[in-house]
């Protein structure tokens, strides 16, 4: 897809990662695609924003201090509020990974790190479409 095919319904998105300048950067550009958008750096500051946000997408990274991105999906699916959320794991780790596979039935898909943006934009055009 090129940046002008880029999925401009407006959803709003969470981004919860331990790194600062990942969540920041993708931040801006699922914003530059027409998406409102709001950052957590920890799982539970990631839980505790959701309630307020109301996100139809959160995009959660594996690998965080203190929670695991799993146990974030987890507490989400749980949450009638999040039933409809695409949840999307963007994690360094494969998902054949043994840290990741307990987890993978609370994600929609997954997503390896550095983000291919090209099957990001195509996971949230399809979301836009579906009507969740």
């Amino acid at each position: 897809m090129q940046a002008d095919d880029a999925p401009r319904g407006n959803l709003r998105v969470l981004i919860v990662d331990d790194n600062a300048d990942a969540a920041k950067a993708l931040a801006i550009l699922l914003g530059l695609w027409g998406h409102t958008t709001a950052v957590a750096h920890s799982g539970q500051a990631g839980i505790e924003l959701a309630q307020s946000f109301k996100p139809r997408v959160m995009l959660l990274d594996i690998s965080m201090p203190g929670m695991h991105g799993g146990e974030v999906a987890k507490s989400f699916r749980q949450n009638a509020t999040h039933k409809d959320a695409l949840i999307i794991a963007v994690t360094a780790h494969a998902a054949k990974d043994d840290r990741m596979v307990e987890w993978l039935e609370y994600f929609d898909a997954v997503l390896p790190k550095p983000c291919n943006l090209a099957a990001l934009e195509d996971l949230l055009a399809a979301h836009v479409a579906s009507g969740r």
